[in-house]
């Protein structure tokens, strides 16, 4: 019997349901990515673009809203404390603190459409 968190649970033994999807996409990633990378290596492709994704994972890090997601017409109380700044595309903002990601704003991608109920994260 294997424990993947200290939490104790009656139901399968401490195993949430984030765990549970973690353990079934990081096996399926696993396998299919070493498929992927066989067939491209294989294929001899030209395909000379870099590809990569980049998951920054803040715990106790700063709020969307003091980074990428300011919330300029929201109220003071709800926005974060620093005021937006325009990016390299327009109609988006980023926090002042973020001014070289803002001027490669047009090289990689914001998720703003996660959303839970959720107060605390680690609670899944």
């Amino acid at each position: 019997m294997s424990r993947t968190t200290n939490v104790t649970s009656p139901y399968c033994d401490g195993l949430t349901r984030r765990n549970c999807l973690q353990l079934g996409l990081g096996a399926l990633t696993g396998a299919g990515l070493t498929q992927m990378l066989q067939l491209r290596a294989e294929s001899g492709s030209a395909d000379a673009r870099k590809r990569s994704c980049i998951l920054v994972w803040l715990d106790g890090g700063p709020t969307h809203y003091e980074t990428f997601d300011p919330k300029p017409n929201a109220p003071k109380e709800v926005r974060g404390e620093f005021n937006p700044i325009s990016t390299a595309i327009p109609g988006v903002q980023f926090s002042e603190k973020l001014v070289r990601l803002a001027k490669a704003a047009g090289d990689f991608s914001v998720i703003r459409s996660i959303r839970h109920n959720q107060g605390n994260h680690g609670a899944g």
